[in-house]
């Protein structure tokens, strides 16, 4: 499986945002925003296999969660906590989805803030970006207008991203895969807040394990690395959790799509309890604690 495929915590979860945002009352010129209009890169994408966030996000906000809590992020200042290669590349998943959330939630106040923490970590990863000094100065003067931001957050993930792909780095990005993936799914776990009435985002979440059995099945590619077997072990124990639930065979079941593989089809696959639920948000947490904790 190409990592590609599973890349949607980072390069691909900018360019779907571009219906959300915040405050457009600072809206730069019309020649501005047409320059950094973001469309959607096509490069070995299968949006099937694995969810980005800005998909789980954006159909969190269509339900009418339009303001986000940056109570439930990590903070920024954990940053100065991760000095092993782990922690800085679970991190950087992490807090790419952080900075979705932000983007997509409206907390436009931290937007800066975030971009910034994945800027130092990638560079302390020695990954590599395009980003110019210019780049960089759009970022903090554009920071209610969601065009720009999604602009240069693309070209920031989409080269790092593609660096480590070119220079054979699997299992670095592993761990940002991984970090991503639960940082989005904790993210999600949190928008319910009463089961019963929340019930669409609780399914939604339940439709992830489809793409944790994707997740996990790449990084197993790379589970010779110590620090990715660790992660894989958690990952595991998750999935064990997943595969509890039960399909809800009325609505269609599986369907193979055009690479061969076997995906959830349309509506609400996956039935799950509340108790299931919390089961699985209980366990997303304790996987989530660890990574932005560096245990």
């Amino acid at each position: 499986m190409k990592p590609f495929a599973l890349l949607l915590p980072a390069a691909a979860l900018v360019f779907t945002m571009s219906s959300c945002g915040g405050d457009n009352n600072d809206t730069p010129p019309a020649d501005t925003l047409a320059a950094d209009t973001v469309e959607a890169p096509t490069q070995n994408m299968e949006f099937a296999r694995v969810p980005s966030p800005a998909e789980m996000f954006i159909f969190m906000k269509g339900l009418g969660n339009a303001t986000g809590n940056p109570d439930v992020l990590n903070p920024v200042d954990n940053e100065k906590n991760y000095a092993s290669k782990k922690a800085q590349a679970l991190n950087l998943g992490v807090y790419s989805a952080d900075l979705l959330y932000c983007s997509t939630f409206e907390v436009s106040n931290k937007v800066v803030g975030y971009f910034g923490v994945c800027m130092r970590m990638g560079e302390k990863l020695q990954v590599a970006t395009n980003l110019t000094d210019k780049d960089k100065e759009r970022i903090n003067k554009n920071t209610g207008n969601s065009d720009s931001l999604i602009a240069v957050s693309n070209d920031l993930y989409l080269a790092s991203f593609q660096n480590l792909e070119q220079n054979d780095r699997g299992a670095d990005l592993c761990l940002m895969l991984a970090g991503g993936w639960v940082e989005s799914l904790h993210l999600m776990n949190t928008m319910v807040k009463d089961f019963d009435k929340d019930k669409a985002v609780a399914v939604k979440v339940a439709e992830q394990k489809m793409s944790l059995s994707n997740l996990v099945e790449y990084m197993t590619q790379y589970e010779s690395n110590a620090d990715v077997a660790s992660v894989l072990q958690q990952l595991n124990g998750l999935k064990t959790l997943f595969d509890g639930l039960t399909q809800n065979a009325a609505t269609g079941g599986m369907k193979t799509n055009d690479k061969g593989k076997k995906v959830l089809g349309g509506g609400s696959q996956i039935d799950i309890t509340k108790d299931q639920f919390n089961a699985i948000s209980a366990k997303t947490k304790e996987i989530r604690d660890s990574f932005i904790n560096a245990q």
